[in-house]
């Protein structure tokens, strides 16, 4: 299938705020498919670290190796509460 992953070993996220900062409480990562033993629909947030500035990581324990199609929602507020959020759509198929 075109534009289709082998497999997802990480979630990989950037974020910055130029002017009053991000809210790191706010930080959600959600699925609508299971991760790790997470339910789809559970914040994954807190299994994230930051490997860069701007930048943070989630490594799988368990890759997912099959995915017909699956979505990634990313929200982040500010200090000033704006709110910032991305979804992304991801297929795993195996070669």
């Amino acid at each position: 299938m075109a534009n289709a992953n082998e497999s997802v070993t990480r979630i990989l996220v950037g974020m910055h705020d130029y002017d009053s900062g991000l809210d790191m409480q706010t930080f959600i990562v959600k699925t609508d498919f299971p991760v790790d033993g997470a339910a789809a629909g559970e914040n994954l947030a807190p299994r994230f670290r930051s490997v860069n500035p701007g930048v943070w990581e989630y490594r799988l324990k368990t890759p997912v190796m099959n995915l017909p199609a699956g979505t990634v929602t990313v929200s982040v507020r500010d200090r000033q509460g704006n709110k910032t959020q991305i979804v992304r759509t991801l297929r795993v198929e195996r070669k």
